[in-house]
């Protein structure tokens, strides 16, 4: 098996491969790296740095149930906004 180059990745790459491989630790770290290295983010703790990855995981998780949402309406069932309004 072939090592992944985490330092070739652009960061949305490595975002994907940490939302595919969630127990990957040295691809988590090399994300926290390439984060660390965005403006206006100063990481000060492991704690802090795991709580800025899950809330980047719930959005990607609550967007991707969005297209699925999405997908399903499409098939002629509920219209989309309606099954928004239900859910909130």
């Amino acid at each position: 098996m072939t090592k992944a180059n985490f330092q070739g990745m652009t960061k949305q790459e490595l975002r994907a491969y940490v939302l595919e491989h969630r127990d990957d630790r040295e691809a988590f770290y090399a994300l926290t790296d390439k984060l660390r290295e965005e403006p206006g983010i100063e990481i000060t703790s492991t704690e802090q740095m795991h709580e800025l990855i899950e809330a980047r995981l719930d959005e990607a998780d609550l967007r991707d149930a969005y297209k699925v949402i999405e997908e399903i309406a499409g098939l002629g069932t509920t219209p989309f906004e309606e099954i928004k309004t239900v859910n909130k």
